[in-house]
């Protein structure tokens, strides 16, 4: 690897799709302006040929150009630098510092699975390259030599330089580890079947498929089919509103069901695997996907439930590392490491792989008085538009069925704003913030080490003060902005906590009253 690297033959291929994909909004605009023409049949060959000759021109001078990227991209490492190289006439240079990479995800889709070839991002906390089509060998050469260099690095920042003192007693030595055996990945957890099955059906499935359907049906116009189905259903049982009923209960299931099998496909086979410092996470059916994260670069660690996953014992591990990249897709720096586990084998495997995080549930802290604000303005939002529809159909038969589904609603939202603040606190212990948030019958467990916050922000209106009440978000860096968790409505004294936790670094045993540093002081509104 120390050598120039090519891109995988396959890249080639790759050319092809995009140059075909460039030739669509050209082919929107010739196809506008011959529509009369085609429409009428009057087109002549000249016109026609000249819309084609237009189309391949563009396929031929972006697929090439292209082409020729491929051709003479290289990438090496070199002098503890990852060193990649492009372009045709201007060529451009990208060299990222070794010891500053914190991640080498690779990406498998189906097609490049075919052929043994992958995608490869390789992040830093203010940069990263995208390698597009490569051997998988490749890859694995270039994650294991990397690996292999920050530890040399390391090694070699720890080495004790000639006329340094040397602690005594003297200490022994460790032995030396092999680098082969250094750089073995443990599989630390690997989804079973029930498992995945448990958390496809728990996922959201019916959300997933209807983006999806309703994308497509957005592009090729949907309006048609949907009216023609309930046309058809409403037939079947001679009645419009039960019509209406039955074939919206059908599509639900139907989705459901399509949208958990996605969701299988998608985490199939999910395993977290650790060597030293680092993660690897490894899941997907067709396209298979590998992340990892090096575990001295994690800006936060998050726990994440749902009530229904609750209810059942299962939880989701994620953590948050840093990128400016616009090369990746984990456009908020967030990682998800275990998406469903057993709450005893989650907390079993934050003391492995975080031992320096005291994962504490925060205490409470939503006053009785602000519980309302919860749910509140979303409650008047949705009687407001309750009260337009009462208004215009009035006295229509499907009326009935709209009042009953309001009422369900309604009574879903009071419970989901109780549910949250019943939920939202804080807990502080020595250099560590533990913050608990809350959405819609989810929670969000953030543990925060103090020395990673870049950002407090304190917010409050004029009803909130006059309620001794406020909002207070702490921000780590995350992605190419931040990792941001916000707790809300709480009382004025607990903002204060967090607020001198965080500029002072108190623990939860220091007496916060001997201090006259409040947020109130400061003037922070």
């Amino acid at each position: 690897m120390y050598n120039p690297q090519k891109l995988h033959r396959i890249a080639y291929a790759g050319s092809v799709v995009k140059g075909i994909k460039t030739m669509f909004f050209p082919a929107i605009i010739i196809f506008f302006n011959m529509r009369e023409e085609l429409f009428s049949g009057s087109i002549n060959p000249w016109m026609l040929f000249s819309g084609i000759g237009i189309l391949a021109l563009v396929f031929i001078v972006f697929t090439g150009f292209d082409m020729l990227n491929i051709y003479r991209t290289r990438f090496w490492i070199e002098n503890n630098k990852f060193i990649y190289k492009d372009g045709i006439f201007t060529r451009n240079e990208k060299e990222l510092d070794i010891k500053r990479i914190q991640s080498i995800d690779f990406n498998e889709p189906f097609f490049h699975r075919i052929f043994g070839a992958v995608q490869l991002d390789i992040l830093t906390p203010g940069d990263g390259i995208k390698i597009d089509t490569i051997k998988k060998s490749q890859g694995q050469e270039i994650q294991k030599m990397i690996y292999e260099e920050q530890q040399d690095i390391e090694n070699e920042d720890i080495t004790v330089n000639q006329g340094d003192s040397s602690p005594w007693p003297r200490e022994t030595e460790p032995e030396a580890v092999p680098k082969t055996a250094a750089r073995e990945f443990v599989t630390l957890k690997k989804m079973k079947t029930k498992e995945l099955v448990l958390m496809a059906m728990t996922s959201g499935g019916l959300g997933v498929f209807a983006a999806i359907f309703f994308g497509v049906l957005n592009v090729v116009g949907g309006e048609i089919l949907i009216e023609n189905y309930f046309e058809y259903v409403s037939g079947l049982v001679r009645s419009i509103v039960f019509g209406i009923v039955i074939s919206s209960l059908v599509f639900v299931i139907i989705g459901y069901i399509i949208g958990t099998i996605i969701i299988m496909v998608r985490n199939y086979d999910y395993t977290l695997k650790q060597s030293g410092d680092d993660l690897t996470v490894e899941y997907g059916l067709f396209s298979k996907k590998n992340k990892s994260v090096n575990i001295n670069r994690v800006q936060n660690v998050i726990i994440s439930d749902s009530l229904l996953r609750r209810l059942i014992g299962y939880y989701a591990l994620s953590v948050s590392i840093t990128s400016d990249s616009l090369e990746s897709d984990q456009i908020d720096g967030k990682v998800q490491l275990l998406p469903f586990i057993k709450k005893k084998e989650l907390y079993s495997i934050i003391g492995d792989i975080f031992p320096n995080y005291h994962m504490e549930l925060p205490k409470r802290v939503v006053p009785f008085r602000a519980i309302r604000r919860y749910f509140q303005i979303t409650l008047l939002i949705f009687i407001t538009g309750t009260g337009v529809m009462a208004y215009f159909f009035h006295g229509e038969t499907f009326m009935l069925y709209f009042y009953i589904g309001a009422a369900v609603i309604l009574m879903l939202l009071i419970a989901s704003g109780i549910y949250s603040a019943k939920n939202v606190g804080y807990a502080i212990y020595k250099d560590e913030i533990n913050l608990m948030t809350a959405s819609f019958f989810t929670r969000r467990h953030y543990a925060i080490k103090r020395d990673k916050i870049i950002d407090t922000t304190y917010r409050r209106n004029p009803f909130l003060h006059r309620a001794d009440l406020g909002h207070i978000e702490v921000s780590t860096p995350g992605g190419i902005a931040s990792s941001s968790a916000e707790i809300k409505f709480i009382g004025k004294h607990d903002i204060e906590t967090i607020w001198t936790f965080i500029e002072r670094g108190h623990d939860d045993e220091t007496d916060f009253a001997e201090s006259n540093q409040t947020v109130e002081n400061q003037r922070i509104y």
